[in-house]
């Protein structure tokens, strides 16, 4: 009853505050494209939230209403550029977008490839408007930081940070924009950690300690970021912090870890407790120093208790980071088109083994391990379905395959689902996975058919008792 009313909270919270943002222009490079705005659902997962879509009509023009609640950091991804703006409620923007320039295959397909971030330029913006003044801020922050950064790895003894603050204060304070004003005053936090004129605890103190927690603003969330990373680890070396670890991998009890945290003055207060205890959390899933079940009871207990809509929402979006691929949770559902134009759902072939691969038919290794493939289906298709998504940009090209090949087993295109890339954290071709006909993960990721993967099948069937 309690999580109702929660997720019923962030519910009303979240429909009966928002205002409706207009975003148009003209851009006849992307027409016809389709263009997807985004913005950080919280940014400690960095798990991305849909704000709004639209096709861009074939004369260029397009038009887009977003609905917030408080000032947003919203990003488009366009191709090898990520354009982004700070957007307001009730406001309307007309924005320029880059010349179009499209990913390269090797770019389209590289999971480590980041694209390049451009502000967006609004046409009858003035010197007053939100995005004018942190774009000039930030071109003069960046050549300040640049040198600290510099000052600093030269180990100078004294860094100018002060006078480069001042400076900055004096072109910058006369502009009266609360969200601006925090902005800026994040930013010199951020100087000021780089160059160690204080130390976490200090800016901690200075920043964070009964201070209001700006849980959209990306400067005070980066500094924030910044200052509590790897907390958990730190602080257990300390004679306060030692009981860390049995509170995590021994007790699993929220309740023991928030005590001992509590002793560092710092977090003094409740809410900034609990945000630091998530983000120790998020950054322990990714280290291997705790047992991966512990943090996640932990966070379930997280879940139960917060009175904070804000930290539910970031406790559900670590737990669906982070078990997503773990063997015994559901992945991510996908409904994709195969190339006769059907939509194929995973929950198709519940009651049978998944071995779920991705794949381009452009992909040597992915063809070769076609061939192994196919004899290895005809020998298990009693129990098992092979499943391939293939990731090619045109689903012809996967077409031309099969009807050079007529292998019999599951082939999908990605093309109406691209983000399932991301639910399944696919970082090289061919990846595999074994799925149970329970539609949980068994072996996340699985081998390949030419790494012995028969054997490990053969030993979940005897275990399970399938065979």
């Amino acid at each position: 009853m309690r999580l109702f009313a929660l997720l019923f909270f962030v519910f009303v919270a979240s429909t009966t505050y928002s205002q409706q943002v207009k975003i148009k222009g003209n851009a006849p490079d992307y027409a016809n494209e389709e263009l997807v705005f985004y913005r950080y659902s919280d940014y400690i997962s960095q798990t991305e939230e849909l704000l709004g879509r639209f096709i861009v009509l074939p004369n260029g023009d397009f038009r887009c209403d977003l609905s917030i609640n408080e000032t947003s950091f919203t990003f488009v991804y366009l191709g090898v550029h990520r354009l982004y703006l700070f957007i307001e409620p009730a406001k309307t923007y007309t924005i320029v977008l880059p010349p179009r320039e499209d990913k390269t295959e090797a770019q389209r397909l590289n999971p480590f490839f980041r694209e390049v971030e451009i502000h967006a330029g609004i046409k009858g913006a003035d010197k007053t408007e939100l995005n004018y003044l942190i774009s000039a801020f930030d071109l003069a922050f960046n050549e300040h930081f640049d040198k600290i950064v510099n000052d600093a790895y030269a180990r100078k003894k004294s860094l100018p940070t002060d006078s480069l603050v001042n400076a900055m204060e004096q072109q910058f304070m006369g502009f009266d924009h609360p969200f601006f004003s925090s902005y800026r005053n994040y930013r010199y936090g951020l100087l000021y950690q780089l160059s160690l004129m204080q130390k976490a605890r200090s800016i901690s103190d200075s920043y964070f300690l009964n201070k209001p927690i700006q849980y959209n603003n990306p400067a005070y969330m980066e500094l924030f970021n910044l200052v509590y990373d790897k907390y958990f680890i730190f602080f257990s070396r300390t004679e306060k912090g030692s009981a860390i670890f049995s509170n995590i991998t021994d007790n699993r009890s929220y309740k023991n870890l928030k005590k001992t945290l509590s002793t560092d003055n710092v977090l003094a207060n409740d809410s900034l407790l609990e945000l630091v205890i998530l983000k120790g959390l998020h950054d322990s899933f990714f280290d291997d120093k705790f047992s991966r079940s512990a943090l996640v009871a932990i966070l379930d207990s997280l879940y139960r208790s917060t009175k904070i809509a804000e930290h539910l929402l970031i406790a559900e979006n670590i737990r669906s980071r982070v078990t997503r691929l773990l063997p015994g949770f559901v992945p991510a559902p996908f409904e994709l088109y195969n190339i006769k134009g059907e939509l194929v759902s995973l929950n198709a072939f519940e009651g049978k083994y998944v071995y779920l691969n991705f794949c381009t038919a452009s992909s040597y290794s992915c063809l070769q391990e076609f061939t192994i493939l196919e004899k290895f289906y005809e020998k298990h298709r009693k129990v098992l379905e092979i499943v391939t998504i293939s990731v090619d940009r045109d689903p012809n090209d996967l077409k031309l395959l099969l009807e050079q090949t007529n292998y019999q087993w599951t082939f999908l295109h990605y093309g109406n689902k691209p983000d399932i890339i991301k639910d399944f954290d696919i970082r090289a071709y061919p990846t595999y996975f074994l799925i149970g006909p329970d539609r949980r993960l068994l072996i996340s990721p699985a081998m390949s058919p030419r790494e012995n993967f028969e054997i490990q099948l053969f030993k979940v069937l005897r275990s399970r008792g399938d065979i």
